[in-house]
């Protein structure tokens, strides 16, 4: 018969297995399988776009940077107008060059010798130029298509003028992987030596994936976060432009929600290339997706590099991104996202 250990040998060898269990976790948490085994569970949760959603990103896949009135505006009419008017001069101005120009024949000088032969040809020549009149009302009909073709799909018969611009446009807008703009997510703000509001490690990297990235694809860039601007300035500053700013959204949910509010607005994106890091990138497609909008990842790197086995207080950051990034996602797929505004 075995004699029981006195209570506090008990104690003493509880505490030394619960001290070896708390050593082992937290080896484990600094290590790289921790931040990996979740990042595999991450991956696994099915994106799927919502249909539905969707069908207000088809456009015709001209995303514009600059600020453009709603196509069937007053705004839209009066601009489409200026476009013709000013087409119509640059007509006149070539019919006047043309007219002064325009060589005499070898044989003007006898056709002016004979009334009757001048008479003749005034009679029976006819232009080479079209008059002003015929000209503006070409334009009249140009344009009379162009609002037209708002309200036409590209897919109906008689396919106007209008129209096939707009599908060589596209066509020069899509690339290899059939994305319309790069959307970079805002990772926060932090301060500079001088006290200045600047963008954080996590956003630095990210838009030095975005320059590159356009260098790879030249598609326009949508920055998406209240540190937007912060974002422009960063870009400027190194030669790159970024015509597109979302700066209301606060947190992921409305980042993904105003930006494709801001695609629909500009002509539709259905597919766009998405950067952020390795960890954020599941629940942002999967919240695109829900929006309409299918993503291509193009994954930016952390300020900390991950070992390849062993423990490291670099890992850590990766631990933390993961394991937020998972509560987030358990959150979303059970509750959805409370506090994510309808609209800006």
């Amino acid at each position: 018969m075995t004699t029981a250990l006195p209570w506090h040998k008990r104690t003493i060898k509880r505490l030394a297995a619960l001290a070896l269990l708390v050593v082992a976790a937290v080896l484990f948490v600094m290590s790289p399988f921790y931040a990996r085994a979740i990042l595999w569970g991450l991956n696994k949760i099915p994106v799927t776009v919502n249909q539905v959603a969707a069908a207000s990103q088809k456009g015709d896949g001209r995303i514009e940077e600059t600020e453009q009135p709603e196509p069937g505006s007053p705004e839209w009419q009066q601009q489409q107008q200026r476009i013709a008017d000013e087409q119509a001069q640059q007509l006149l101005k070539q019919f006047d060059q043309q007219k002064v120009a325009q060589p005499a024949s070898s044989s003007a000088n006898d056709k002016t010798s004979n009334p009757i032969s001048v008479k003749k040809v005034k009679e029976n020549e006819k232009p080479d130029v079209p008059s002003l009149v015929e000209t503006l009302a070409k334009m009249q009909d140009d344009y009379q298509l162009q609002k037209q073709s708002v309200k036409n799909t590209n897919s109906q018969s008689g396919i106007h003028v209008g129209a096939e611009v707009s599908n060589l446009n596209s066509q020069k807008k899509l690339n290899k992987n059939q994305a319309h703009v790069i959307v970079v997510l805002g990772g926060g703000l932090g301060r500079d030596a001088a006290h200045n509001i600047v963008v954080n490690a996590y956003t630095r990297l990210r838009l030095e994936k975005a320059v590159r990235q356009k260098q790879y694809n030249p598609l326009p860039i949508l920055l998406s976060g209240v540190e937007a601007p912060y974002m422009q300035n960063w870009l400027k500053a190194h030669q790159v432009d970024a015509g597109l700013l979302e700066n209301r959204s606060m947190n992921t949910c409305e980042n993904t929600r105003f930006s494709a509010l801001l695609l629909q607005k500009k002509g539709g994106a259905p597919r766009v290339e998405l950067i952020t890091d390795a960890y954020h990138m599941p629940r942002a497609r999967r919240l695109f997706a829900m929006n309409g909008i299918d993503t291509i990842p193009v994954v930016a790197p952390l300020p900390n590099v991950q070992t390849r086995w062993k423990p490291s207080k670099s890992n850590l950051m990766h631990s933390r991104r993961a394991t937020y990034e998972a509560i987030a996602s358990i959150r979303d797929l059970w509750f959805g996202e409370t506090n994510c505004r309808e609209v800006p």
